[in-house]
């Protein structure tokens, strides 16, 4: 299954309170964080991601920079908006992917790209999937103790096994196991 995630970039960050304070101290930071927290989560998901940051006083076209293999960030150009592009790139793309998901904040913003394979979701939502996504990543990379304890016995063939319980059975002449 196809599917694809596009962010509305700055929404976003007015809507986190981790992103806002990079804001405070670079525009930049807070830019970088935010792709690299979507480049993260499309690539725990198996997910196409485009973060897009309205820069239509620029003088030039769309920007488009690949971030990594999987996610590319937009800035927008002359004359267009965040909301525009993500439009526009809704109604290009809806044949191609199976679904696509819209995060922003702006409710008008997505009733205009509302469709059965187009799927709102809120900031909020987000950067809840985002702790579900980093959670299931910390599993699979360092399972609880708990969860998964080997034992020595599961390495050790039956053969050898079985001469260390004789061994442990017996009385202790010497200290070393006969083969």
């Amino acid at each position: 299954m196809k599917v694809a995630l596009v962010v509305d970039g700055y929404n976003l960050i007015h809507s986190s309170p981790l992103l806002k304070k990079l804001l405070e101290k670079s525009l930049y930071l807070a830019q970088e964080r935010l792709v690299h927290l979507v480049a993260d989560f499309c690539s725990v998901e198996g997910t196409e991601g485009w973060v897009v940051f309205d820069a239509y006083r620029r003088s030039s076209l769309d920007t488009v920079e690949e971030v990594t293999p999987t996610v590319k960030m937009v800035l927008t150009g002359k004359g267009k908006t965040a909301d525009s592009y993500i439009e526009r790139f809704v109604l290009q793309k809806k044949s191609y992917y199976d679904y696509i998901y819209v995060v922003t904040q702006d409710f008008a913003q997505a009733m205009t790209v509302l469709d059965s394979k187009i799927l709102p979701l809120s900031p909020k939502d987000f950067f809840k999937q985002i702790e579900i996504s980093e959670q299931r990543l910390k599993e699979k990379s360092c399972p609880s103790p708990f969860k998964f304890s080997p034992r020595m016995a599961d390495y050790i063939k039956e053969e050898l096994m079985h001469k260390l319980r004789k061994q442990k059975k017996q009385p202790s002449s010497s200290s070393h196991l006969s083969f």
